[in-house]
């Protein structure tokens, strides 16, 4: 690896930025890892019984950006289908005659 850095140098720029672009991808997803982790590594890495369990994935999913993402798509998909419902509805009503 030393002579790999000690090279590299004198190695074409596409290829430096390939390397530089491997090597910040990988320092990003270490990180990434050791946030995820830290984050949700507890609730699932332990040995918990089955109470102690729910309220940590309670916990997790309360904490997780995308579970409240996921619960506000979820109301507003189940907003339309009650409008779609009452549209049908409404329209079975009307005599088109």
């Amino acid at each position: 690896m030393r002579t790999y850095l000690a090279t590299l140098h004198k190695k074409s720029p596409s290829h430096k930025k390939r390397f530089a672009l491997i090597t910040s991808g990988t320092f990003t997803l270490l990180i990434f890892a050791i946030w995820a982790l830290a984050t949700f590594g507890p609730s699932t890495f332990g040995t918990m019984d089955s109470g102690q369990e729910a309220s940590a994935n309670q916990a997790v999913g309360e904490a997780n950006p995308f579970g409240s993402l996921l619960r506000g798509v979820g109301a507003g998909f189940k907003a339309l289908t009650g409008e779609v419902d009452e549209l049908k509805n409404g329209l079975e009503v009307v005599n088109f005659e």
